[in-house]
């Protein structure tokens, strides 16, 4: 017997049964120092009645969420409920997006009539994306996911530099509220917790867990709570989700915002408030979100009462950002079901016998591409340019079916997914028909060509909003959007405008523009001709104020008679009918640039 066994044995304990306790003791101890325990993976057996489901239709929302990701989600929703789908799985690996397409597919998730909606977190779900996942009934992970960070952010300008920014106090205002009702309403209808949801979507909020007694059931509590219930300061020790360096709480000075303690407590149980926030810095918040919920709050008010009847679990987070959850953390706060892998799982887990994906079709994803800031920017600009040409020399086609190419490509797309209406397509076509009249019919820059410009900028930048929130949107996220649509067509206007400049001073001699003119001899034979008139007359073919008449039709380049000699001119506004009065504008080295005369002495 060796000296450990000596030892044991003067106690009147057996060595094994020693050994075997000091085991079981490290087991307990290493699973009391771990933070959270793993989320229990999916194993074949009896399937939940609430969740069971025979046909399980499976929609993908991966990479950003967007006004395209709102409409195809928002269709697949659609046609998985007309298909008898019993419940509706979102494959969901997304790094977020835009606040307006996230609200609108929590949305339709909420109001789809399948009665079982899950997320599958596979991997990661980030803003918009865990927005998205907290909407449904139920949440299941993958191996190593994540869900949670979703601030608010907007794009800002820096010195020339592209860069995210926090909120104004004026963007909070106006941008928080809606996500917080998004997010405790879905808490409040899937059983998660409210104040952790708060938690996800913005800083400054610091929580405790607490487990009922007999019970089991899990709370996060704020400060004043904890101390309502405990009758103690609450412990700030190692906290579940770390300390960020550079939060707010670093930066703001301690007593710049003291904590109530008394208040808070009023703030959160005055009048059975239907918002409770987590935190005193949503408290100015709370009447706005309050107006936007429609599901009435279960959580516990934790006050005296309470004591006794709480367990405290530890400390959840310090406020200093908004929380990111791993897998683990997800199962011990109560946010998933359980682990997924593949579709095989998923099928055991909702006991299905048919499973259908329904991912995002080819004219979706063309219509993400079309509807780009640097795609449409090009497409603006050529629309414009190939616009300018066709009015200068009408009857070339080419330009004319580019245009119109490019302006369905423009209109289409924005129409195919909701940012369009027929309003800005028809506003669109009228400032091309009122500009069309201000240079043929009625000439000069008067009424017909500012209702035309005006009508055709703004149907263009109509095609940027989205449909619904007005020509001049008061909505953050629609506002935006016609902001980007302003940038981009004003640089579209500038690129436009150096190619008409070019294209007006070199029509003739444009690799392409060249063959679309009609020339009745070649282009060394014109120069020729012109060169032997000047020689033979011993200057210039003919003067400025010359009067003649066209021979052929200047489509702007053809002939005309001048002073009894047939000339090679070029019109100065673009196509001019043959046997048309002219008159000489100006003369070059080698051209001769004419224009219609209309009337005695009155030129177009």
């Amino acid at each position: 017997m060796n000296r450990f066994a000596q030892n044991t044995a003067l106690l009147g304990v057996p060595a094994r049964r020693v050994v075997s306790m000091c085991l079981a003791l490290f087991a307990i101890v290493l699973c009391a120092w771990q933070e959270t325990p793993q989320s229990p993976p999916v194993s074949p057996g009896a399937v939940l009645a609430s969740r069971q489901a025979d046909f399980v239709v499976v929609i993908t929302i991966h990479g950003p969420i967007d006004s395209v990701t709102s409409f195809s989600v928002q269709r697949r929703l659609q046609q998985a409920a007309d298909s008898g789908a019993d419940a509706i799985v979102l494959d969901i690996n997304s790094p977020g997006g835009e606040i307006g397409a996230v609200l609108e597919i929590t949305g339709a998730i909420k109001q789809s009539p399948v009665p079982i909606t899950i997320a599958w977190i596979n991997p990661h779900a980030y803003s918009g994306g865990a927005i998205i996942a907290l909407a449904c009934s139920e949440i299941v992970v993958g191996s190593a996911a994540q869900m949670g960070d979703a601030f608010p952010v907007t794009i800002a300008t820096d010195n020339g530099r592209m860069g995210i920014r926090g909120l104004t106090p004026d963007e909070r205002t106006k941008m928080l509220p809606p996500l917080l009702a998004d997010v405790v309403d879905s808490a409040r209808r899937a059983g998660f917790d409210e104040y952790l949801v708060q938690a996800i979507v913005t800083d400054g909020i610091e929580l405790w867990l607490v487990e009922e007694e007999g019970t089991g059931r899990r709370f996060t509590v704020n400060e004043a709570e904890y101390r309502a219930i405990f009758d103690r300061d609450p412990p700030r020790l190692k906290p579940m989700f770390a300390h960020v360096p550079g939060s707010r709480q670093d930066t703001t000075p301690a007593d710049t915002n003291p904590v109530d303690e008394n208040a808070d407590r009023e703030q959160l149980v005055e009048e059975e408030l239907e918002f409770q926030p987590a935190s005193p810095v949503l408290g100015d918040l709370a009447s706005s979100v309050t107006d936007r919920l429609s599901v009435n709050s279960t959580r516990p008010t934790f006050d005296a009462s309470q004591r006794g009847l709480w367990t405290d679990l530890g400390y959840v987070t310090d406020g200093s950002a908004p929380i990111v959850m791993d897998t683990d953390q997800m199962g011990v706060l109560g946010f998933s079901s359980g682990q997924i892998t593949n579709d095989e799982e998923l099928k055991a887990f909702l006991g299905a016998t048919t499973l259908v994906r329904l991912d995002q079709s080819w004219s979706e994803s063309a219509s993400r591409f079309l509807t780009s800031m640097g795609v449409r920017f090009i497409l603006i600009a050529v629309f414009l340019l190939a616009l300018f040409i066709e009015m200068s020399s009408p009857g070339l086609i080419v330009p004319g079916a580019i245009a119109m190419g490019a302006a369905v490509l423009l209109i289409a797309p924005p129409m195919v997914i909701g940012m369009a209406n027929w309003w800005e397509v028809g506003a669109i076509i009228l400032g091309v028909v009122f500009i069309l009249l201000e240079i043929f019919v009625m000439p000069g820059f008067g009424v017909f060509g500012i209702v035309g410009l005006v009508a055709l900028f703004g149907g263009m930048i109509g095609t940027f909003i989205p449909d619904g929130t007005g020509i001049i949107p008061s909505d953050p996220n629609a506002s935006s959007a016609a902001l980007k649509g302003m940038v981009t067509m004003l640089l579209a206007i500038i690129t436009a405008g150096i190619g008409m400049y070019f294209v007006s001073k070199h029509f003739g001699t444009l690799p392409l523009l060249n063959r679309l003119v009609l020339k009745d001899l070649s282009d060394r034979q014109q120069d020729m001709s012109l060169v032997s008139l000047m020689a033979d007359s011993g200057g210039p073919p003919a003067a400025v104020g010359d009067e003649g008449v066209t021979t052929t039709p200047l489509k702007p380049v053809g002939q005309a008679l001048i002073d009894d000699r047939i000339l090679d001119v070029v019109s100065d506004i673009g196509f001019v009918e043959a046997e048309v009065p002219v008159r000489v504008i100006a003369v070059e080295s080698m051209r001769v640039v004419v224009e219609p005369v209309r009337d005695e002495g009155e030129t177009a």
